[in-house]
C-alpha cells in the first residue's frame, strides 16, 4: 500500500499540476487499468510474474495506483490556482517546491483515507490469490491458505477448520 501511496501521489500530483499531453496520456493508461477488474488483473500479474511474495506486493500496488493517481490529480488541480499557490509563485518557489512543501500536504488526508480504504482490499486480494494458489505457498500462515486448507475438511464434517480464518 505504501509503494502505491507514493508512487500514484507523486504521478497523480505531477500530472495535475502542469497538465499537458501527460496528463492526457496518464489518464488514458489509468481509465484503461482501470477498466479491467482489478482482481483478475492481480490474479494475472501473480500469474505471469511468478509465484512469489513480493510479486503479490507489487500486483497489489499496480492495482491500487489508479485510485491514487486519480485522486491526487483531482486535489492538485482544484488547489493549483488558488491564493497561496499564487502567492508561493510570485515569491520564487520552484514547481517542485510548491508541490512538496503546498500541495502534497494540503492533500493529505484525502490520501490518508483513501489508503485506509486500500488497505483492507488490498489484505481480501493477498487472502484471495493465496486461496486460489497464486499467493504465498504453504507452509506460510495467510488467511487465504487457511481457508483454502479448511475447505478440505468442510465434507467430513469439520467445518470450523475453514470457518475461524474465514471469518476474519
Amino acid at each position: 500500500m505504501i509503494l502505491s501511496c507514493v508512487a500514484g501521489s507523486l504521478i497523480g500530483a505531477m500530472i495535475g499540476y502542469w497538465g499537458g499531453p501527460g496528463d492526457v496520456v496518464v489518464s488514458r493508461l489509468v481509465d484503461v487499468l482501470m477498466a479491467f477488474p482489478l482482481f483478475v488483473l492481480a490474479m494475472g500479474l501473480v500469474a505471469a510474474l511468478g509465484n512469489s511474495v513480493i510479486n503479490i506486493i507489487y500486483a497489489t500496488a499496480i492495482i491500487n495506483l489508479p485510485f491514487y493517481i486519480r485522486l491526487c490529480r483531482t486535489e492538485v488541480r482544484v488547489r493549483r490556482n488558488l491564493g497561496y499557490i499564487e502567492a508561493a509563485k510570485v515569491g520564487g518557489s520552484s514547481d517542485i517546491r510548491i508541490m512538496t512543501r503546498f500541495l502534497l500536504p494540503n492533500i493529505g488526508a484525502p490520501i490518508v483515507i483513501q489508503a485506509s480504504v486500500n488497505l483492507g482490499w488490498a489484505v481480501l486480494n493477498a487472502a484471495g490469490l493465496s486461496f486460489l494458489g497464486l499467493g504465498v505457498s504453504p507452509p506460510t500462515p495467510e488467511w487465504g491458505i487457511l481457508v483454502a486448507e479448511g475447505a478440505r475438511f468442510m465434507m467430513s464434517g469439520e467445518w470450523w477448520v475453514a470457518l475461524f480464518p474465514g471469518l476474519h
